[in-house]
């Protein structure tokens, strides 16, 4: 798993999270969640901010939720069936189709291994600090219109 975040003056560092052997499907549990909340957010949260994030289970836990009010930390309600609300999905997007252009080979190369992981990771890396800024910019611009094509929509798919 890969966290990172964006908020009204810039972005946050990559991290590269360790999967947890506990989690069934095999991803982040609620406890590496947190983990990774400690370790990262708590360095750019500010009050007055609102944080954003899915419905993946780790998400929703009852544990993450009692973390983020212990914190003081507002989070949006996230209505189902809405990823296109969040806009570090754009962000993902971007980081694809620069890895894509300036990478073009890296998903040729054996999938599984530390060796692919770690490019996989620089890449993800150098992409994310070639983003322009202008793009994260205009992405939380436009929070105000998404989440009223959500509302609209009724919690169901937009155009973005």
């Amino acid at each position: 798993m890969i966290w990172t975040m964006i908020w009204g003056v810039g972005k946050s560092e990559i991290v590269r999270a360790i999967y947890d052997e506990d989690s069934k499907g095999g991803g982040v549990t609620a406890n590496t969640y947190i983990q990774l909340l400690e370790e990262n957010l708590l360095a750019y949260y500010e009050p007055g901010y609102i944080f954003m994030q899915d419905n993946a289970p780790s998400h929703k836990a009852q544990k993450t939720k009692d973390w983020f009010a212990y914190h003081g930390i507002e989070v949006m309600e996230w209505p189902p069936n809405s990823p296109d609300l969040n806009p570090i999905e754009h962000c993902w997007n971007w980081i694809k189709d620069w890895i894509d252009q300036n990478r073009p080979g890296l998903h040729l190369l054996p999938r599984n291994n530390t060796t692919t992981l770690d490019a996989l990771f620089q890449a993800i890396e150098e992409a994310w600090d070639a983003m322009p800024d202008s793009y994260i910019e205009s992405l939380i611009r436009s929070m105000d219109t998404r989440v009223n094509a959500v509302i609209e929509a009724e919690g169901w798919y937009t155009r973005y």
